[in-house]
């Protein structure tokens, strides 16, 4: 079996290509002052540039689901120059049962909270909505801490398909 060479070079050039562009929008930018740019042109780059980062987008989706079928998802994140690589598994998840998951988070937060021996409530309500919050987000349920009240997210949610990604963290 025949070794098959990354294109590697190629992604090379087309950083280069973006540099290159990137001085090109700071000229612009200085033209755009100057008032010398013309409006449905700059549109027309505005439409064409995120056209761009869409197909980026798209590529980097088909790339990043050949990677994760290669490789399956690992449990620790893989050192590689300048940066940790982690392929992860989740699930989209929508139309959440809102009122009847904070109804158990909240049932499961007052058990926690009574003492059994003594009857003793041991936070104020206060503290309890506060503890409330830790386990959800703006728009989202925090999946992984509502685990640690032993609650699974996906009986109150439609769940779609598991999709894997890549998740990398940048050496500072």
């Amino acid at each position: 079996m025949s070794e098959v060479r990354l294109p590697s070079d190629a992604l090379v050039g087309v950083r280069e290509a973006l540099s290159h562009f990137e001085l090109k929008l700071l000229d612009l930018d200085a033209s755009i002052g100057e008032g010398s740019v013309d409006a449905d042109e700059l549109l027309q780059l505005a439409s064409d540039f995120h056209a761009f980062k869409t197909d980026v987008g798209d590529i980097y989706s088909i790339f990043q689901s050949s990677v994760t079928s290669f490789v399956g998802v690992s449990a620790a994140p893989v050192a590689v120059d300048g940066a940790t690589v982690e392929v992860r598994a989740g699930s989209p998840r929508k139309a959440w049962d809102h009122k009847g998951l904070m109804s158990e988070v909240s049932r499961r937060i007052v058990d926690r909270n009574i003492d059994l021996d003594t009857g003793e409530v041991k936070m104020n309500p206060q503290e309890m909505i506060e503890e409330a919050l830790h386990y959800m987000g703006v728009s989202y349920w925090k999946v992984g801490t509502l685990k640690d009240l032993h609650i699974d997210a996906d009986d109150f949610c439609e769940v779609g398909e598991s999709k894997k990604s890549i998740v990398i963290r940048r050496d500072k």
